[in-house]
């Protein structure tokens, strides 16, 4: 299913209060590196996946006890997938730190400029840079993953749902997911760049550029969630689709009687 992009780009202006939305989003992402705001980014962003773009209008930052209690279910979702590629990368950056410190040892005090002497240090390096570019490389498929369990949680309000490896393992093989999650990357991107626009023309006035370049991040995020919801396949659309490869495996098995 391909959304119609310029419908979702135009959603969140069709609330009556949407400049009082995008401000309170614009201080969040602001003081994103806190992590109140975050959680509540977070929390929100639950909010817009269970929001129908063509039917319901932007939701609000109210009940902020529920949103703070979604966010933080929402944010402890994103951190457990991301943990295997941060982990790497961690490993990685430490172990190249030790390892220049071990070639430049090996080099001044026991080698000197022999490059037979090096080689240990040399291959302690190689193997910490391919770990940290390993979990660079993982990061993305993390964001995809975590970004599935989310909308598994957000469909159905239990955190277990957003663990259940098997269902989630056949929507993340689905390439119709897949293609989603591309779309609402690029809308996400595109926000990016323009956020990079404003910045730069806003730049010579003190205070006014920092918040304006936020309002356009948040406004970015909200339009990626929408295409991310209006191009994923919905829960019963994956039921079917399983309900449908069993039933046939169950015709193409033997029977006992045979």
């Amino acid at each position: 299913m391909t959304p119609d992009i310029d419908t979702l780009a135009r959603w969140p202006l069709d609330a009556e209060d949407w400049p009082r939305t995008v401000l309170v989003g614009a201080l969040l992402v602001a003081t994103l590196p806190l992590v109140v705001p975050g959680v509540l980014l977070a929390g929100y962003a639950v909010r817009v996946l269970r929001a129908d773009a063509g039917d319901d209008p932007l939701p609000r930052f109210t009940d902020l006890r529920a949103l703070t209690e979604t966010g933080v279910h929402t944010a402890s979702i994103v951190v457990t997938y991301h943990l295997p590629a941060v982990a790497l990368v961690v490993v990685g950056t430490r172990g190249a730190a030790s390892a220049s410190m071990l070639l430049q040892w090996e080099t001044l005090v026991r080698f000197g400029p022999s490059a037979i002497g090096r080689l240990p240090g040399l291959a302690a390096l190689a193997g910490s840079v391919g770990i940290g570019l390993l979990g660079a490389a993982l990061l993305p498929v993390c964001g995809y993953v975590s970004t599935v369990a989310v909308t598994a949680y957000a469909d159905t309000d239990e955190v277990a749902d957003a663990f259940a490896l098997g269902r989630l393992r056949r929507r993340v093989c689905s390439v119709a997911m897949l293609r989603a999650w591309l779309l609402a990357s690029l809308a996400v991107l595109g926000s990016g760049v323009g956020a990079f626009l404003v910045a730069a023309a806003t730049a010579p006035v003190p205070g006014v550029g920092s918040v304006v370049t936020a309002a356009v991040r948040f406004y970015g995020l909200v339009v990626g969630l929408a295409v991310w919801n209006g191009a994923r396949p919905t829960e019963t659309g994956d039921e079917e689709t399983v309900a449908g490869v069993e039933g046939e495996e169950k015709a193409g098995a033997p029977s006992a009687s045979t």
